[in-house]
Order: structure tokens, then sequence, then C-alpha cells
């Protein structure tokens, strides 16, 4: 028997190897990292299939490029989903014991991702079988959506389990307590480590929470919905912060539960390259928030014995904060010009505020645009978080560590400003994460707020606590000299006679100058 030409060997074991590099095998609950290349489709295959597992959900995820999981191996409508992150769900027939689905580029470039396959029995829920909304005939996903403001999460209805083979309960039929109506959903929430972007960071995340065991462990319940709640939940965006969502599922009365496929999002997208993930920060934001923290440790060390430049830096930011909500409410302008706007009027507010003192000499009007910002930032903290969970002291600073660095402590008032920004923002779940970074914003936090109370109190320590007005100075001083003969400025003539002959002196005529005999009559 003649062997094989060399080519056809070579050609025969490069198809061998083709087909191997396009296959994939999926063991239940094992994460498996795949590369999908440009123009290439991926078989996910998993195999020795239980009997008892009743239906098993695929879910794939990357971390910002999209990619297609198809029932087919040529994506179709209602056969298919594109996204970042996509599951599809596929209810078994009595004697499958093998599966097979589809993983491809859409975007024609390369996608790398994680994937897992999560077996269910027939008692559990199946997520996204009452689907009325979209695409895909039982849809387990969770589909999210952000703008500045808000993250929306939204996701279709869950049936209750059944065995291989047999028809799905109706999922509108009767709302009795034998039907899909008794299920509830617990949506969860996991955030990754701040300040960190990496693929790595998330493919772990995502490897932690995939399950239900791993969310119910390692993320935070933020609500639970009834069958009779709309579908959706909406969260404070963080732009910067990488956020993963989940629903699971329940069956009270089996005590049994189901994982929708976990969702991921930055508030933020990685293919602008204006105000994009990498270049989060506006230049124009950190040039404002920088010069507001270096004249917040001016005021905090030195702010009472400069006291004008103390009335300035106070005056300025409750005008430029207040006239930032109204240019932002009333007006369409470029976020640039409305800052630059504000700032303007900021200055103008912190002149008319030292003007005021100096004119007038009244201390009230001081304490109230003071009281009023104090008041506005410890309302802020409650809001932020429990009462006396942390402590809240000098703030300026900690908006400009994070133009710089993402901290959680910046929500403290940026809450506030979305609340009065966005007429939805009141029903919105607000939370944010608290890590490394932010117990050290606080720790600086209350030292420089300890420090330059402290520091102030002693040396201005026999000082009055506020220094008398320099206008009403002047007059008593000007009254003093009307009245006191001895003191020889009383002898000087008045201002105005003094101005009025000095403008004499330099318009006076000069004389010739020679000697003038008189005439001898």
């Amino acid at each position: 028997m003649r062997s094989p030409p060399p080519l056809l060997l070579l050609l025969l074991l490069c198809g061998v190897q083709a087909q191997v590099e396009n296959r994939v095998i999926f063991l239940p609950g094992t994460f498996q990292n795949v590369s999908v290349s440009q123009n290439e489709t991926v078989q996910a295959v998993v195999s020795r299939i239980p009997p008892e597992v009743a239906f098993i959900t695929l879910q794939f995820h990357t971390q910002h490029r999209n990619a297609t999981l198809s029932y087919t191996r040529m994506p179709g409508l209602g056969l298919s989903l594109t996204a970042v992150d996509s599951g599809l769900l596929s209810a078994l027939l009595p004697s499958q014991v093998s599966l097979s689905l589809f993983l491809s580029s859409p975007d024609g470039e390369t996608v790398a991702g994680t994937g897992v396959i999560l077996p269910y029995s027939s008692t559990d829920p199946v997520p996204g079988a009452c689907n009325m909304e979209f695409n895909l005939d039982i849809d387990p996903n969770v589909y999210i959506h952000y703008n500045l403001y808000e993250t929306t999460i939204r996701f279709a209805p869950a049936n209750l389990g059944y065995e291989r083979g047999v028809a799905p309960p109706a999922c509108d039929q009767s709302t009795e307590g034998n039907t899909r109506w008794r299920l509830q959903y617990d949506v969860y929430q996991y955030f990754l480590p701040e300040n960190d972007l990496s693929e790595r960071s998330l493919f772990t995340a995502i490897q932690t929470v995939a399950d239900i065991q791993g969310m119910m462990e390692n993320g935070k319940r933020v609500m639970t919905l009834s069958s009779s709640d709309l579908s959706t939940a909406v969260f404070n965006s963080i732009p910067g912060q990488g956020v993963i969502y989940s629903v699971i599922v329940r069956d009270p009365l089996l005590n049994t539960s189901a994982s929708y496929v976990p969702v991921h999002t930055y508030a933020c997208s990685f293919a602008s390259t204006l105000d994009g993930c990498q270049t989060l920060g506006k230049v124009s934001t950190k040039i404002f928030f920088t010069i507001a923290g270096l004249a917040g440790l001016f005021v905090c060390f030195c702010g009472h014995r400069f006291f004008k430049c103390e009335l300035f830096c106070m005056g300025f930011s409750f005008a430029a904060f207040f006239f930032f909500v109204l240019i932002t409410r009333t007006t369409g302008l470029d976020y640039n010009i409305c800052l630059a706007l504000s700032a303007v009027i900021g200055v103008v507010g912190g002149v008319l505020l030292v003007m005021s003192w100096w004119r007038f000499g009244s201390v009230m009007a001081c304490i109230i645009v003071v009281g009023l910002m104090l008041g506005f930032l410890i309302a802020s903290t409650v809001l932020f978080t429990p009462l006396a969970k942390h402590l809240k002291l000098t703030y300026a600073v900690i908006l400009a560590v994070n133009a710089y660095i993402y901290t959680s402590l910046s929500y403290i008032t940026m809450n506030i400003l979305k609340r009065f920004l966005n007429n939805n923002f009141s029903a919105m779940f607000t939370d944010v994460p608290f890590q490394t970074i932010d117990y050290v914003m606080i720790t600086v936090w209350v030292v420089l707020g300890v420090s330059g109370i402290v520091l102030q109190l002693y040396r201005e320590r026999s000082r009055p606590f506020f220094p008398p007005s320099p206008y009403l100075m002047w007059l008593q001083e000007r009254e003093r000299r009307k009245t006191n003969v001895l003191d020889p400025s009383h002898h000087f003539p008045p201002l105005s006679n003094r101005l009025l002959a000095r403008v004499r002196q330099l318009t006076a005529r000069t004389e010739p100058v020679g000697e003038h005999t008189p005439l001898l009559l």
C-alpha cells in the first residue's frame, strides 16, 4: 500500500490542527479562556451531561469588545446574541448528553474572553424563560445601559423549572402560587478594585461571582423584586469604577435558585479617545480642583490669619457651586464652558463677600455662608453613608485628589449634585465601593481638619475671633481726629482740600525766571 505524499500529509495535519483550534471543550462549572480570531468561529462543546441536568447556560465575557454567541454556526436573529457579556440557555432533550454552541467575532477583531457552563436541574427556575421583550426565545441575560448619572439594568422574567421533554409551564395564564408569579429576584452588585481597568482584574472578578454561591458570598444584595415588579433596577453611575451586576431568581416554595448571566460596566467607553476610561479626568476639572485643593489647604492652616482670603474662598465656593447647578439645569452649554462661567461667577461672589465685610463689618453674613456650606457637607455625608459610620470633618483636598485618583469620598457631594441636575436620580440605588484608598483619604481628611483647627486656635489665641471692618475703623479714626485737637493730624486740611491743592499745583502757570523792578512814577 502506497503511503500518501508528504504534501497531502501536511495538509491533513494542518486540517486536524485547525479543527482542534476551533473547538473548545467546556466542563460544567469550570472557566475556560477563549480567544476568537478574526473571521473565525469557535465551537464550544459540552459533553457527558448528566441525566439530572434539565438545562444549562453558557456565558461568555470580554472586557469591552463584542462577541457573538450563537446556537448555530451562522448567527441569526433570535438564535444569537452579540454583547460584551453574553449568554445562551439550552433546554435539554430526554436523551441528550452533549451540546454545541458557537462563538465568533462580529467586528473583525480578535476577541479574548472567559466562559463557563452552569448546569441546572428541573426544580431550578429557568432565567428569562418568560421573555416577551428581547430577541431570544429564552433569554438569561441582563441588559445594561448607562449615562453620566445612572446605570439601568433590565432582564426578562423567569419561569418555573420543568423536566426534560416536558412542555414548560404557561407564563401568564394564572397568578396563583403554583405559577411563576411566586418567583423572587435578588439583584446583586459586586465592585471591582478601584483604579483597576485591567482585563485580568475583570476576569478574576467574573470567575468569583459567575455562579449563585460566588455572588451570594462575595456580592452585595441591593434589592429584591417580586414577579409583579418591573424587572428593572437603576443605580448610580460611577465612571471609571468597574461594577458587576447579577440577578438570582429564587423559588421560595422549592428553595431552589438560578443565576442570570452577570453583566459588567465601567460607566465609560474604552473606545473613546476624548473622554474614555483611560483618559477619564478632564483637564479643566483637574486644573479647577487642583487650585481648589491648594486653596483649601491654605484656608485650613492659615485662613483666619488672612481673613480676607478666607472670605474670598468661601464666597467663591458658594457662588460657583450654586451657579454651576443653575447654568447646567437651564442651559445646554458644554461642560468646560459651564465650569469656566461658574469660576468667573465664583470670583465675583468671593469679591462681593469680602467687600460686604469691608464696608459693613457684618460677621453674620460670613457665618451664614460658611454655615450653609458646612450644613451642606454634613447633610451630604449623612446621605452618603449611615450616620456616624465614619468620621467626616476639609474637603476640597479630597476633590483635588479625586481629579487624579478615583476615591469614593468624592461622591459625598457628587451624589447631591446629580440629584440637583437629574430629576430621576432620587429613584436610583446609590452605592459606591469603600476600599483601601478611601480609608487612607478619610485618615488624611481627619488629620488635616484636626491639625488645621488646633494650629489656628493656638496661633490666633491672642487675637479677636473676627478682625474689625477696615471701613468702620477708618470712620472711627476720622471722628477721633476731628475731636482731638492735640492730635497733629487734626491740623491737616481735609483730604478733598489737599487733593484740590495738588491739582492746582500741577496745572498752575509757571512764572518766567528773571529780575522784576517795580515801576517808578
